[in-house]
């Protein structure tokens, strides 16, 4: 079963520096009993696809999670986003800030359920990564959290990103 969840950024100055491509999916496949059924829904894995883009490029992070229970479950999943660069605390030189996006989903019973969002690394940005956290939470409590961080390939001084970087 395939459902379609928006991915659409509420701030006008987010959607002007991020780009969330529209693509926001929710697949569904049953789930393998787990052995243990706290907290009723669980993450699975929140991955880069692809893990690293140069400057200007877009990547998908993909969200996976389970409900083990025989009913229905409404979570609330709060995507945070930030551009960082080794060695710095500070915002890094061409990179947006990101404000956070909440996504409320329907989890059906015994299914394993993926969702993703696109982001843009504009091509002024500086970072060397973009780390995103996703928390999940139903009716107010946090059901825990992942983070992921996506490697912007920085062009060596003075040229493009060479192509064992762009594909590294």
């Amino acid at each position: 079963m395939v459902r379609r969840l928006p991915a659409l950024l509420a701030a006008a100055a987010a959607a002007a520096a991020l780009a969330a491509v529209p693509a926001g999916t929710a697949a569904a496949a049953p789930a393998a009993t787990p052995t243990a059924c706290s907290p009723a829904v669980v993450f699975g894995s929140l991955t880069f696809v692809p893990p690293s883009v140069p400057p200007g490029g877009t990547s998908n992070a993909v969200l996976s999670a389970a409900n083990c229970t025989t009913t229905t479950q409404v979570v609330t999943e709060t995507w945070t986003g930030r551009f960082l660069t080794d060695g710095s605390t500070g915002q890094p030189a061409g990179c947006p800030v990101i404000d956070p996006l909440l996504r409320t989903i329907a989890v059906p019973a015994l299914t394993q359920v993926t969702t993703e969002t696109g982001y843009l690394v504009f091509a002024g940005c500086t970072a060397d990564r973009l780390r995103v956290t996703v928390t999940l939470s139903q009716a107010g409590v946090s059901l825990g959290s992942r983070s992921s961080d996506l490697l912007i390939l920085q062009p060596a001084a003075g040229g493009p990103a060479t192509p064992s970087q762009a594909h590294g």
